[in-house]
């Protein structure tokens, strides 16, 4: 799986639209080696909360590799970014 030296974490954020009620929403911020501030962020908005929690307690706080991350990136986009622009 390649050297496993992308840190991520997880980071939740507020959903104050009562539209949005129920809803999980925040960032994952990666932290590549040799930076001091995380210069990528994925974002994620779902309803599926237990199933987007299960998600976060595998991957939150852990060092990763690169095909790790692609993983990561292909399934909050198919599954926990539920966000549409209206």
């Amino acid at each position: 799986m390649g050297d496993k030296n992308i840190f991520i974490s997880f980071v939740g954020e507020c959903v104050l639209n009562p539209k949005y009620h129920g809803y999980v929403a925040g960032r994952i911020e990666v932290l590549r080696p040799d930076e001091i501030y995380a210069s990528e962020e994925i974002r994620y908005f779902t309803k599926e909360v237990d199933e987007f929690y299960a998600f976060e307690d595998c991957w939150d706080m852990k060092s990763i590799s690169e095909e790790e991350l692609n993983y990561i990136k292909k399934e909050v986009e198919a599954r926990f970014y539920d966000f549409k622009e209206e």
